[in-house]
């Protein structure tokens, strides 16, 4: 919900409270006030009845018009001089509608017979009255939420225009280019926000430039002299009159710079990955891509005897970078076959909207989850533990989903994707 929405919904929810607690207020303040009035007019009619009782009450036998408010009535026994108020209701003899009244109950004794004398007195004017002032209330209270509405609506909208386009102008910030330019602005906080915006994207896109100059040179850097290393030890290894020990010394020599060079190039390409250096649109046929890359490890396969089985339709795409997509199934294919079983099995089933690698393997030691972490590896793995890391960066980056599983012996990943496939004629 947006600041302007959300602000203006606490100012409607308090004004209407407050108009709610001033109604309640008003109307009862109104109710006493009108009964304080009426309790007045009936006081002076009582002393009118008291000061000649037996008149009044023949007056009142008779129908008198003013009397027409005044009831009469024998009783037994006197209560003494108290008098009563209380509201009541009566029926009107000419529409039988019935009325709001207040009344005043005293006693008198006239010849000595205790008598009931009730005056009424018609509350309609007073009650008109007051409905008429809590409908000018509440009306007031309609307006007042209106011009709030209309006041967010157009008004706020302006006020906040340069905050949106400010947001908007960092959602398409990208640290490749250079730091934001952002309008001036005729408010003092937004524009403090800006200039404060600007200089934090100046230090990212400088931070980022160097960073990435960083690694580029660093990777490259690091290459040449591990290529030499790799190198200079197979030509050791050709060198005649060496014993065991130095045969295995040099082995070691190499076998850990071709490491050094894989996770060299392995966390440049995370890093590449991370900073967006990938397209995020694009058409990848992953068909051919498996494929090219289980040529590629074809003698693997043959050497450890595995028995493959595909499925892959050659017309179904994938929505991401064909780069990052040829990264995904190398990774894939050659996690499903180096960390197979001798003689175990690898299907590989290609559907609209998923891929499927399923393959024999030892029973990993952690939840499936835990191995998508960076440097994990396996119980026999002798790899650098990037390959699922890899994996699940590329599928994060590209709206893919990744899911792997271990039930009976097999190990399974499925990558699947919610975007429509495209069909290439």
């Amino acid at each position: 919900m947006k600041l302007q929405s959300q602000s203006s919904i606490y100012l409607s929810s308090f004004s209407l409270i407050v108009f709610m607690i001033t109604g309640v207020v008003l109307y009862s303040l109104l109710r006493k006030l009108s009964n304080d009035e009426l309790d007045s007019i009936l006081r002076q009619e009582r002393t009118e009845v008291l000061s000649n009782p037996e008149l009044l009450l023949i007056g009142n036998q008779a129908g008198a018009p003013f009397f027409s408010r005044l009831i009469a009535t024998e009783i037994v026994k006197s209560p003494g001089d108290k008098e009563y108020f209380y509201d009541s209701v009566s029926v009107v003899k000419e529409s039988g509608e019935k009325a709001a009244i207040r009344c005043l109950k005293f006693y008198k004794s006239v010849q000595d017979q205790p008598i009931e004398f009730i005056l009424f007195k018609s509350k309609l004017p007073a009650q008109q009255l007051v409905h008429q002032i809590i409908f000018s209330v509440s009306m007031i209270a309609f307006l007042f939420l209106l011009g709030i509405y209309l006041l967010n609506r157009f008004a706020f909208r302006r006020i906040w225009r340069d905050f949106y386009d400010t947001i908007q102008a960092l959602d398409h910030y990208d640290p490749k280019q250079k730091a934001l330019e952002l309008p001036a602005s005729r408010i003092n906080e937004f524009r403090t926000l800006n200039e404060e915006i600007e200089k934090m994207t100046r230090r990212v896109s400088d931070t980022y430039d160097n960073l990435n100059n960083f690694t580029s040179h660093t990777t490259h850097e690091i290459q040449t002299p591990l290529a030499v290393i790799r190198l200079k030890s197979e030509l050791l290894m050709q060198t005649s009159n060496l014993d065991d020990e130095q045969l295995r010394l040099i082995e070691s020599i190499g076998d850990n710079s071709r490491h050094l060079s894989q996770l060299n190039r392995s966390l440049a390409l995370l890093f590449k990955i991370d900073h967006h250096h990938y397209s995020s649109s694009g058409i990848f046929l992953p068909a051919s891509g498996i494929l090219r890359q289980l040529d590629n490890l074809n003698e693997l396969i043959e050497l450890k005897e595995i028995k493959l089985s595909t499925i892959l339709p050659p017309e179904i795409t994938v929505p991401m970078d064909p780069s990052l997509g040829d990264i995904l199934v190398h990774n894939l294919v050659k996690n499903a076959i180096v960390h197979n079983l001798q003689g175990g099995v690898l299907e590989i089933e290609l559907k609209h909207g998923s891929l499927r690698f399923t393959n024999d393997g030892p029973e990993p030691l952690h939840p499936t989850d835990h191995y998508f972490a960076e440097f994990v590896k396996g119980r026999y793995s002798k790899g650098l533990g990037l390959g699922l890391s890899l994996i699940k960066r590329i599928c994060e980056v590209s709206g893919l989903i990744v899911k792997y599983t271990f039930d009976k012996g097999l190990h399974q990943i499925v990558v699947t994707w919610t975007e429509k496939n495209i069909k290439l004629e």
